[in-house]
């Protein structure tokens, strides 16, 4: 049987289940400060999508595993234990503005600065400050935070600014470190 012309199309009915996406591919995986981050997102949506900005973004997380203190926003808990996440940088880089997005390719670069690691150690002792602890208070958290089971995470994160729906986002954590490894 051969095939008729002019037969419409239907598109394979499990890519009803597939869900949008957003990659993330980086030249590599590890930096060290003054460093510039180059890669590209790339956008693989159902169907054309109206949305507000495209943006890729570097970011600093402290991620704190701690039993008895609480000291700021409480991500996650288990036996008595919480794990505590602060942003101590984020530098955000706009890659399109609002526009109809679809199967789209963005190639990007970010600078790292080269006191990057220094500033945001400091970020991350304002924000305890900002939360309206006292000095004590403060030398009471670093002091627990440093028999604490304490660690920073670095990502590269693309996010589809989408109206009215939930954003598109996708990350790739890198190693930020002062020596090569």
């Amino acid at each position: 049987m051969s095939p008729s012309v002019g037969q419409m199309y239907i598109p394979n009915p499990l890519s009803f289940f597939k869900k949008d996406q957003i990659d993330i591919k980086l030249e590599k995986y590890t930096y060290t400060p003054g460093e510039t981050i180059k890669g590209s997102v790339g956008l693989k949506l159902k169907r054309p999508l109206q949305a507000k900005k495209l943006m890729v973004a570097l970011i600093g997380q402290r991620i704190v595993h701690q039993g008895s203190i609480a000291v700021g926003p409480v991500r996650v808990g288990n036996q008595g234990q919480q794990t505590q996440v602060y942003t101590i940088y984020h530098f955000e880089i706009p890659l399109d503005e609002e526009a109809v997005y679809y199967h789209e390719f963005y190639p990007f670069e970010i600078q790292i600065p080269s006191d990057i690691l220094q500033s945001a150690q400091q970020n991350f002792n304002s924000t305890l400050t900002g939360l309206g602890k006292t000095l004590s208070d403060i030398a009471q958290v670093m002091n627990q935070l440093s028999l604490s089971d304490s660690r920073v995470e670095w990502s590269v994160e693309a996010k589809l600014q989408v109206p009215l729906k939930i954003d598109i986002v996708n990350s790739q954590k890198i190693v930020l470190s002062e020596q090569k490894q």
